[in-house]
């Protein structure tokens, strides 16, 4: 059910198993029969902007999502709010009262996803005693620009398939230990500007997708500690990456690498030589607004490639467009080229 007047709340009777709060300006709380009602288990709030507190002990909620409640109180620190059977928990666009999340209070929890709370420091767990969260999957931190570290001994996550780090302008360091969690797939890392290394410690040797935009520190390095991810299928760099005219340094990359997007390096003039031939695995290059770059690889690409995807790199299109041109043996062997959009091979 959807209520969007107080009176509609207030007068709830019939059990619910999912209840829509929206957009009652003057809601300052809701009701304790309301949340504590066991058949209740999906919650949701959304700009109820006068609204002060629901939580209450005992509540028995598995999805929670709150939007633009700049007054609610998260007393989140608090022991006796535990929400055992939590699963799914978002918050966000607003929620000013939010500054540090105890994820020991959510033993049950599967996804975490937070957005644009401006005053968020970090995420909290007890240093002695810790618990596991071996139900939490997928984490989403997006448009909070304070936390800088995560816990210190990394996440207790150890069932944690992906990450999604994105619009945090102070944080520094991934979580210590990822390295240890065998089942995390994929890492979604944007627009971090401060975050300037990745090493082998950090990241798990089994590891498909990996996707970095906008870290200007981190891709200007050259320490990702990437090369020992056996099982990193496909690879997405994208971003300004300020004086980074070569791609990829020798050894930067994972020889068994499938998949490589490059995006919006402005600077980039040309491919690496060798750090390309040594992607020995490599099947599908995808390139595309690289507008400094200039030239293929002087030796060609790995044999091994079957498809090339370039889109707006002027100063190279002309080159592959005239099949006569002297880059274009370079390129013959592959099975299928595609230039913005028209498939020339």
């Amino acid at each position: 059910m959807k209520v969007s007047e107080i009176s509609e709340l207030m007068a709830l009777l019939t059990p619910l198993h999912s209840l829509k709060i929206e957009g009652c300006d003057n809601l300052t709380f809701i009701p304790k029969s309301v949340i504590k009602n066991p058949s209740l288990q999906h919650l949701y709030i959304i700009n109820c902007c006068s609204l002060e507190s629901f939580f209450y002990e005992g509540m028995a909620l598995k999805i929670l999502y709150i939007r633009n409640c700049k007054k609610l109180y998260f007393p989140l620190t608090n022991e006796n709010i535990q929400l055992d059977k939590l699963e799914d928990l978002s918050v966000g666009s607003s929620c000013d009262s939010l500054t540090d999340l105890s994820l020991h209070l959510f033993p049950e929890l599967r996804s975490l996803s937070i957005w644009d709370c401006a005053k968020l420091q970090k995420l909290s767990m007890p240093e002695k005693g810790q618990i596991e969260l071996t139900s939490l999957e997928a984490l989403e931190i997006r448009d909070c620009p304070n936390p800088e570290y995560f816990p210190t001994g990394g996440l207790p996550t150890p069932n944690l398939k992906s990450i999604w780090f994105s619009n945090c302008k102070s944080l520094k360091k991934l979580p210590d230990q990822l390295g240890t969690l065998e089942y995390l797939t994929s890492m979604f890392i944007n627009d971090c500007p401060e975050l300037e290394s990745l090493s082998k410690q950090v990241l798990p040797s089994k590891h498909s997708l990996l996707r970095i935009s906008s870290c200007n520190k981190l891709i200007s390095g050259k320490k990702w500690g990437l090369h020992g991810l056996a099982s990193l299928c496909l690879l997405e760099i994208e971003g300004e990456c300020k004086n980074v005219e070569s791609f990829p340094v020798e050894g930067l990359l994972p020889s068994n690498l499938s998949s490589l997007c490059i995006s919006g390096l402005l600077d980039l003039k040309k491919l690496d030589n060798t750090g390309l031939k040594k992607l020995e695995s490599l099947k599908t290059l995808e390139i595309s607004c690289c507008r400094q770059l200039q030239s293929l690889p002087e030796d060609g690409f790995p044999s091994s490639l079957s498809f090339l995807c370039i889109k707006e790199c002027p100063l190279l299109e002309p080159k592959l467009q005239n099949k006569n041109g002297e880059d274009w043996y370079k390129i013959a062997h592959i099975s299928c080229i595609e230039i913005d959009e028209e498939v020339i091979s």
